[in-house]
């Protein structure tokens, strides 16, 4: 930054300097890394010795991966949290890390814990830490020649000769958002190839079954402070991705680890075309993908299934013309607004196209919010349902009860969590007086809703997480009315009057800058 400020800096002494710090963050890193976990997370790392003592199952399990692949035994910590997870890091075999939290331990039977253990010992094995570090790299130095490049180009400004750094510009920049994109593809691939891994030292279905459990563990745990932290500081090193998996936790809770109803809700994270696409954000694989992955090294093993994808995508008769045909328009729909702003470009003045962005909102609100008699239906039967959608509301009716806020021990939460008979979803409230009667209601309603029986009616979404946008909430003392549709209409009729106050106003600085 120094070097930046002064203007003493040049690309190739950025990229060096890039290629230094990454390599002595890279072996240094696990040593730091130890420090926050004891500070935070209160880690204690076992000798050998000791992890014999007290595990001695998972530390023979460890000794004959370690042994078999000749590197040496790898520094072994536990974690006193009852949520179940685990996690690696460190430079390379050498000095690997394997950390396990008590609750994984209480949760999961030996084989499962193994099934974990062999897993985390596969990104050990195939070199994760310096696979992934090179590629973080990569993405960091495309960015630098974007960066020099558009220095270069606004030095020449007026010169001829500022097109081919814009060029370069243009061109590294595409390609490093490309390279996100990828290095997420990579992790993804890392994880199928540690659960493969897995997968030769114990059975399939064991970690299948581990990764329900873990689910199910991280959902009925008690949080605290210490324990949400610990989920989401580790949630792209964990054996699972905690927002994606959270539901099948509980769907395994309430009908007692049935397999064929939790391969059905599987389905949508397999084949779901929205499901596909918000993978591409992720480090983990889908849940239901990578024990659909598992299943097929099952079949070729011949081991048996625990929850079989593929039978349960046969009995809900997949119509794959209608799963594309509805994902396509819905795509054209949730982009209609910059469509629209793309094509009012070559027609209509800059200083409408604030109203048209905004006109493209509003043309999406009965899609999002239709109107109509609400659905009886139950959570579970939503989450069965491998046709759900991110961005089509569906209008339905929960019966059960509020337990919780939506963000756990936050006072400031509006939105709550709601469990009927089947399973537990995200209720999203919004106030017609906006951020002030959020707040207001967080402050002074929710505590009395608590356990009360009602009935939720809003419009429920699926992507990564699901989630029920509320119209009301009835208790059998009041109704509580929610307004998202309101809101999803007051933001583009104020973009509109802001579009409209320029155009008279004859001063759009913003807008005669992009244009």
């Amino acid at each position: 930054m120094i070097l930046i400020y002064t203007e003493n800096i040049n690309l190739g002494l950025a990229i060096g300097l890039t290629l230094g710090i990454n390599f002595i963050l890279w072996l240094v890193g696990p040593f730091f890394t130890d420090l926050i976990n004891k500070w935070f997370y209160k880690v204690n790392f076992l000798k050998k010795e000791d992890l014999i003592q007290q595990h001695p199952e998972i530390a023979g399990f460890i000794e004959q991966i370690s042994s078999q692949y000749h590197f040496s035994f790898p520094k072994v910590g536990i974690i006193p949290d009852k949520n179940p997870t685990a996690f690696t890091y460190g430079s390379g075999r050498f000095n690997a890390r394997l950390v396990l939290t008590e609750g994984l331990l209480h949760f999961l039977n030996p084989q499962e814990v193994k099934a974990v253990v062999a897993h985390e010992m596969g990104h050990i094995v195939h070199r994760d830490f310096i696979v992934m570090m090179i590629a973080s790299t990569l993405i960091q130095i495309l960015y630098e020649i974007y960066f020099f490049s558009i220095r270069m180009a606004r030095k020449n400004n007026k010169e001829k000769n500022k097109f081919p750094a814009l060029a370069i510009a243009l061109i590294s920049y595409v390609f490093y958002i490309i390279g996100i994109y990828l290095v997420f593809y990579l992790s993804r691939t890392r994880e199928y190839l540690a659960d493969a891994f897995s997968a030769k030292f114990t059975q399939p279905k064991d970690l299948a079954n581990a990764l329900i459990k873990i689910a199910y563990g991280i959902v009925t745990a008690e949080d605290d402070n210490s324990s949400k932290r610990l989920l989401q500081s580790t949630r792209h090193l964990g054996i699972i991705d905690v927002k994606n998996a959270k539901h099948y936790g509980v769907i395994s809770y309430i009908t007692q680890n049935n397999p064929d109803i939790l391969a059905e809700v599987m389905v949508f994270d397999k084949i779901n075309p929205w499901a596909k696409l918000t993978e591409l954000n992720s480090t983990h694989p889908l849940t239901g993908k990578r024990i659909s992955h598992l299943d097929k090294i099952a079949k070729i093993q011949g081991q048996p299934l625990l929850f079989n994808v593929e039978a349960a995508e046969q009995r809900l008769k997949i119509d794959k013309k209608k799963l594309y045909g509805d994902f396509f328009f819905e795509l054209l729909i949730a982009l209609l607004p910059y469509i629209l702003v793309l094509a009012g470009l070559f027609f209509i003045p800059p200083v409408f196209l604030l109203a048209i962005f905004a006109l493209g909102l509003i043309l999406q609100l009965p899609y999002k919010f239709p109107f109509g008699e609400p659905i009886e239906t139950t959570i579970l039967e939503q989450m069965r349902n491998p046709y759900a959608s991110p961005i089509k509301g569906k209008l339905i009716s929960l019966s059960g009860r509020t337990i919780g806020r939506g963000i756990p021990g936050y006072i400031f939460s509006e939105d709550m969590m709601y469990q009927d008979s089947t399973g537990l979803i995200f209720l999203n409230y919004t106030s017609a007086l906006g951020s002030i009667g959020n707040l207001f209601f967080a402050l002074t309603k929710i505590k009395k809703l608590l356990g009360a029986p009602s009935r939720a009616i809003g419009w429920f979404y699926r992507g990564l997480n699901s989630t029920v946008s509320l119209k009301y909430l009835q208790t059998e003392q009041e109704k509580i009315a929610s307004h998202p549709a309101l809101w999803a209409f007051i933001l583009p009729v104020i973009l509109v009057i802001i579009s409209f106050y320029l155009y008279f106003s004859g001063d759009s600085p913003i807008l005669s800058s992009m244009f």
